[in-house]
């Protein structure tokens, strides 16, 4: 079975997403109702085994938007595409630095009174989080509670 989900005119397409993942970006991009967007969720993929698909007419992600992102896909493909034509296409990598997006795992960390503030060391093989206040180190895939 092919899996297939519409071509783009003009818009971005968010291609290898970890599975499960796609709902995090569509809540974190906070569209509303304003532009039309395709989600596949368990699409067969060579690379990844399963993945998540999303794709966004008539929209650009801004680098801000792609760092934020970057948390839920790494390795993930951004295409941006013009008259059916892909203009841009990023592999993305975890942003060094994310503030306000990952809650802190650690219940008595000064970051729940505050904006959080992750570092994201990408230099071993796992992607290492550490937060900015308390210092503790979570692995990426461990962190589970997001302000989206």
């Amino acid at each position: 079975m092919e899996n297939k989900i519409g071509a783009l005119a003009n818009g971005v397409n968010i291609d290898h997403i970890p599975q499960g993942n796609a709902w995090h970006i569509i809540k974190l991009l906070k569209l509303q109702r304003k532009y039309p967007v395709g989600i596949g969720l368990n699409l067969t993929s060579k690379r990844l085994g399963v993945k998540d698909l999303v794709k966004i007419e008539n929209y650009k992600l801004s680098e801000e938007q792609l760092s934020a992102i970057s948390i839920f896909a790494p390795g993930a493909t951004y295409s941006e595409i013009e008259n059916y034509q892909i203009v841009k296409k990023v592999k993305l990598t975890v942003a060094t630095e994310i503030e306000n997006l990952v809650i802190c795992p650690n219940h008595r960390c000064v970051s729940h009174q505050y904006r959080s503030k992750f570092s994201f060391n990408n230099e071993r093989e796992k992607v290492v989080a550490t937060c900015h206040y308390c210092e503790h180190n979570y692995e990426l895939s461990s962190l589970t509670e997001f302000n989206l």
